[in-house]
């Protein structure tokens, strides 16, 4: 009963999956003051840095986290992401695991390039070997 409950829960899981986080946002609309005075134009600001790209740990937690907690498998037990399990299963390499991503077996979401860019996958898969040696 137990397992039958633990199954359900992660087929949700996977179907809300590659809705979460896409609320669409509306772009905000600029006030426009009533006639300011004129004023000097203020020195140009100096161009803000570009926003650091999210960790592969971060992107684990957003991706792939729901299905593999501490890099378990909620969904087939076998299939889990730590080091034997994966020697088991020929994945050494980060290639390997951005494979698995792109081309899963059945009970796993398909992670596309449109879902997940290529060098985010690498830095999920780097993270995977790293964290669950």
């Amino acid at each position: 009963m137990t397992r039958r409950i633990a199954i359900t829960l992660a087929v949700v899981a996977l179907a809300a999956t590659p809705f979460a986080g896409c609320k669409k946002q509306e772009p905000q609309k600029a006030e426009t003051p009533a006639a300011a005075p004129a004023q000097p134009a203020p020195a140009a600001a100096p161009e803000a840095a570009p926003a650091a790209a999210p960790s592969g740990e971060a992107l684990f937690k957003q991706h792939c986290a729901v299905c593999h907690p501490d890099g378990g498998n909620i969904v087939k037990a076998e299939f889990t992401l730590h080091g034997k399990a994966l020697a088991a299963h020929k994945i050494a390499t980060p290639e390997d695991i951005v494979a698995k991503m792109r081309n899963p077996g059945p009970g796993m979401t398909k992670f596309d390039t449109a879902t997940i860019s290529d060098a985010d996958a690498t830095a999920i898969a780097e993270y995977v070997l790293k964290a669950f040696k």
